[in-house]
């Protein structure tokens, strides 16, 4: 069979990123197109759990395709964040919910909108274009969102995504959205069998602020108290990470969903300097500072840096 394109989400793939692949594929394929959706990286617990759950495979992995093969980006739009030699490929759709950096040679399909999900983006293609909300796709749908919003406590939560996250659920059957969300985000907070690394850079997005790279990972949690007692691990983890990739900067923060607040990690006077600065912060500990009601990297983190750093 011949791919007429693959559809890809970003490196380090959280939730939003696969169960988008697989939601895309079908909307594609109901256009009639052959497509493959595909993934860049390890699936989180949390994704697993739905999954499993839900009696779905994974894309396939794949980081490495076929010359000037055609692709589809969901879920993110940064070349950083993509597969690599995104060049060697033609870039045919963006389907996405962030801000925009991405320059291309050439024109092409971008549907892009400011709502909490990408799978709230994808919600409202197949309903402009008459096509069929399966049971499965619904619940893939309705788990990108509970995922993306943290159950609609993120501040990128938008009426919309409230609505349509309702709307579809009369299509999932899902009995109570609360207490599966619940589920998702103990899935995700199981870390146990993991390394300080891994958990540094599971949820894990390299960024560029006015020439100073800076890599921010998110640990999402019901268990805050996991990270803080192999903080010392974490640091480590984060030295390491920041030497081997050349960076200027990196932060990795523990957000506790349930009580939504951050708390970040910080490495040396570097990051220090950034969190006191950017954030209305209290230091905790050593290397350890309280950053308030803070769940969303997108929305909180991010612009807060940009500015700083401006």
């Amino acid at each position: 069979m011949k791919i007429n394109m693959y559809i890809i989400g970003h490196k380090n793939p959280d939730t939003d990123a696969i169960v988008c692949a697989l939601i895309a594929a079908d909307y594609f394929t109901q256009l009639g197109m052959e497509v493959t959706p595909i993934r860049l990286g390890e699936l989180n617990k949390e994704t697993e759990f739905i999954l499993k759950h839900l009696g779905i495979q994974a894309p396939e992995l794949k980081t490495e395709l076929e010359q000037d093969a055609k692709i589809c980006l969901v879920d993110h739009n940064e070349k950083s964040q993509s597969i690599d030699e995104l060049e060697k490929y033609q870039i045919e759709w963006i389907i996405d919910h962030h801000k925009f950096s991405l320059n291309t040679a050439t024109p092409l399909n971008i549907r892009a909108e400011s709502l909490a999900s990408t799978a709230s983006v994808l919600y409202k293609m197949y309903i402009e274009n008459d096509l069929e909300i399966s049971k499965k796709i619904a619940k893939l749908m309705i788990c990108g969102i509970l995922s993306d919003t943290l159950y609609f406590r993120s501040p990128t939560t938008t009426t919309i995504d409230k609505q349509i996250a309702l709307a579809l659920n009369e299509i999932a059957g899902f009995e109570d959205l609360e207490a599966f969300s619940l589920q998702m985000f103990d899935a995700k907070s199981d870390l146990s069998d993991f390394s300080a690394r891994e958990i540094v850079t599971l949820d894990y997005k390299p960024f560029e602020f006015n020439g100073k790279k800076v890599n921010i990972g998110v640990m999402e949690t019901t268990n805050p108290k996991f990270a803080l007692d192999i903080k010392s691990d974490i640091l480590e983890a984060m030295k390491q990470e920041k030497l081997e990739q050349g960076l200027d900067g990196i932060l990795f923060v523990a957000v506790d969903i349930l009580n939504e607040k951050g708390t970040a990690f910080t490495l040396d006077e570097f990051e220090i300097n950034m969190i006191e600065s950017a954030f209305d912060s209290k230091k905790l500990e050593d290397n350890l500072f309280d950053i308030g009601s803070v769940v969303s990297r997108k929305k909180q983190i991010v612009p807060k840096l940009e500015s700083y750093f401006a």
